[in-house]
């Protein structure tokens, strides 16, 4: 399956600074966190998150409600404890999952048995930089402060806390379209095939994404 991708606005900001930086030095880690990154897009736009490590994310009192959301963990540079033992991927990218929207054929809702979901990418950074936080900072969340709407969802527990575990969903429960996102959503399902023009239009907060495109291929920092 595959995914119609909405970026917000301050991950499309930092991911086209990457892609500065890397032109500035191709071996720099910024080029390597703009390479997993577009990696990571992709993934999710084609429905091949199960390449990755991923978890749903929660709510607990002192963290953000992300019961929507689920992170890929990136491998983006390679760390290691003080024994030694590999620290495991770098990076998280969080993500929303959405249905698709319906189109209205005169007075009539009609379902496309074609259409294709949505998911909308909130933040990309490093485990120590508090991914969490940042995408629960970018959905206009507080802390501590459970969201009316997401009532009834369960989540993976603490936030960005914890390892992998068997036989969890990791992926996002897939819920309807938020009303600031439908003119974005509605301007990705009505854009022209890839290959053609892409609109530009985008709004304060997020932007539609175009698809990702293709690339070649520390310190520590724990939490």
């Amino acid at each position: 399956m595959r995914y119609n991708l909405i970026l917000h606005q301050d991950l499309r900001a930092q991911i086209n600074a990457l892609s500065e930086a890397r032109k500035r030095d191709p071996r720099s880690d910024e080029s390597k966190e703009y390479v997993a990154v577009i990696k990571g897009l992709k993934a999710l736009q084609e429905g091949r998150e199960g390449e990755y490590e991923g978890k749903q994310l929660g709510y607990g009192p002192r963290s953000h409600d992300l019961r929507d959301c689920a992170e890929l963990k990136v491998p983006v540079v390679d760390e290691y404890k003080t024994n030694g033992w590999p620290m495991g991927p770098s990076h998280r990218l969080t993500y929303r999952e959405f249905d698709p929207l319906p189109r209205v054929e005169g007075n009539r809702v009609v379902t496309d048995p074609n259409a294709q979901p949505y998911r909308h990418v909130v933040a990309f950074a490093h485990r120590a930089d508090d991914p969490a936080a940042i995408t629960g900072e970018r959905l206009g969340r507080g802390r501590g402060i459970p969201q009316r709407e997401l009532q009834g969802l369960t989540g993976g527990g603490r936030p960005d806390v914890g390892p992998q575990r068997q036989g969890v969903q990791t992926t996002p429960h897939r819920i309807p379209m938020p009303a600031g996102l439908i003119r974005q959503a509605a301007i990705l399902r009505d854009s022209p095939p890839a290959g053609s023009a892409v609109p530009s239009r985008t709004t304060p907060q997020n932007a539609p994404a175009k698809s990702p495109p293709s690339s070649s291929q520390s310190q520590s920092r724990d939490r």
